[in-house]
């Protein structure tokens, strides 16, 4: 962590609460169940929100559709091998997006490339240009991509984003 980086530690009462709240403000835009299909995108950092936003989006007693993607951490780039997986998981999760808005799910953005080359992914090889929309629990304020949803925001310059489960991984040492 470098000099003058506080640690902006995210208990687990602040990242449920704010995903409910998320969740709320989705249904009254009419996210649900019956027309969207949740992909949680690094689901090493975002499967809490992921799985708690399909259930709180249930709809006539049925749970939101869902599938999750792994992307580059940040000493990584998109290479053969995840851009294979992309293509495999989106060709064999495809029934599941028709017909449905697409929302992806991030527990924290930080730069905003993952979910940039993953919009351009869906327009360029997909043909997917509508009905796709990207929410961050937390994004950074200086991130180059700027989700549709946003549980709140921080400072990456002054803050190490960092929730309650986390422990030390090689990627950001």
């Amino acid at each position: 962590m470098g000099k003058g980086i506080m640690i902006h530690l995210i208990e687990q009462d602040l990242e449920t609460n704010l995903t409910l709240d998320l969740a709320k403000d989705l249904l009254e835009q009419n996210f649900n169940a019956s027309n969207t299909v949740i992909v949680t995108v690094s689901t090493d950092y975002s499967s809490n929100v992921g799985q708690l936003l399909r259930h709180a989006l249930s709809h006539g007693k049925e749970i939101c559709d869902g599938f999750g993607i792994d992307v580059p951490y940040p000493d990584e780039i998109w290479d053969e091998r995840y851009i294979g997986e992309l293509i495999k998981v989106f060709d064999l999760y495809k029934y599941k997006l028709e017909n449905k808005k697409i929302l992806f799910v991030e527990a924290g953005v930080i730069r905003g490339s993952n979910y940039k080359y993953i919009q351009d992914f869906l327009c360029d090889n997909l043909g997917i240009t509508e009905d796709v929309f990207f929410l961050a629990l937390f994004e950074n304020k200086n991130s180059n991509f700027k989700s549709d949803f946003v549980g709140d925001y921080y400072d990456n310059e002054t803050q190490d984003l960092t929730f309650w489960w986390e422990e030390e991984n090689n990627h950001w040492t």
